[in-house]
């Protein structure tokens, strides 16, 4: 039961394991989020209100696409806002959640079309690209807290002045977000898993332990029985060697053979003198023919 036990403690410790690993894996929230915005009819120029850039935090990056090369305007943003007087385009205000950028439509029925865009000498600076523009939000940061501070510029974003300024744009910043349970996971499931092994290795030496108990017994008994049935086998071994010896090898069994067999050649002397009839002198004397001294007698 004991072993049961820690073997369901194991597999409940690496189960645990194996929901932090997935936890921090597949299971892991994203690690960075995008408010974008498709525009439909922008006007030929798009603003990005100061601020905008940095909902997400300092650092991040912008994504626009266009129908042609993309040009990015840094200016103050009285100088945009009178460049753009009169003229249909679209703000970008903010972001309305954390995957949607929220627009303003300015000037609907104004000009259509903006005259050579990136000449003007109201501009701070002007970077074109072709589309799909990139612009880094942390290098962007630094540029208005540098030592040419200008804090919360406004982005005018154009394209050759008679295509829509542009076609989407999306900021993506990242997001330090991790599942909260996944430590708690990691440590209760190698804690579980710990005492699991240590009951498993804990039972397995008692079992051991317990077989060598009742061994032990048994090799006593046959080391007791050992001895007595070598000297059984001893005794049985010197009873056939006793009957197998030629009893005339045994000490002094030679001359009392020799006695034996005198005696038994006296006994049967003495038979032959006491019994006359078996005397062969005088059956012999009777059977010889009579010598010539008798018959002359």
């Amino acid at each position: 039961m004991q072993r049961l036990l820690a073997v369901l403690l194991v597999l409940v410790g690496l189960i645990g394991l194996a929901l932090g690993r997935l936890g921090d894996t597949v299971w892991a929230p994203d690690t960075e989020t995008t408010a974008a915005v498709t525009l439909e009819d922008p006007g030929p120029a798009v603003v990005i209100d100061p601020g905008v850039l940095y909902v997400g935090g300092e650092e991040g990056q912008v994504t626009i696409e266009g129908a042609s090369d993309v040009s990015v305007i840094t200016a103050s943003n009285g100088d945009i806002d009178a460049y753009l007087d009169g003229v249909h385009h679209t703000r970008i205000t903010g972001a309305s959640d954390w995957s949607t950028l929220s627009t303003e439509d300015v000037d609907p029925d104004g000009e259509a079309e903006l005259s050579d865009p990136t000449s003007s000498d109201l501009w701070r600076s002007v970077d074109t690209s072709e589309s799909p523009y990139t612009l880094d939000v942390h290098e962007f940061w630094a540029g208005e807290n540098g030592e040419n501070e200008q804090v919360y510029r406004a982005l005018l974003i154009v394209t050759d002045g008679t295509e829509p300024g542009a076609e989407s744009v999306s900021i993506t910043w990242p997001v330090d977000a991790e599942n909260e349970w996944v430590p708690y996971a990691y440590a209760g499931g190698a804690a579980v898993a710990v005492i699991g092994l240590v009951l498993l290795v804990v039972s397995l030496g008692r079992r051991r332990d317990e077989d060598e108990e009742e061994l032990a017994p048994v090799e006593d008994e046959d080391l007791a029985s050992g001895p007595v049935d070598a000297g059984s086998a001893g005794e049985a071994e010197d009873e056939d060697s006793v009957a197998d010896e030629d009893p005339l090898d045994a000490p002094g069994a030679r001359e009392v053979g020799e006695q034996h067999v005198w005696a038994f050649g006296a006994a049967t002397s003495g038979s032959a003198a006491e019994d006359p009839s078996e005397d062969p002198s005088e059956d012999d004397a009777e059977d010889r023919p009579a010598s010539e001294e008798d018959q002359q007698r």
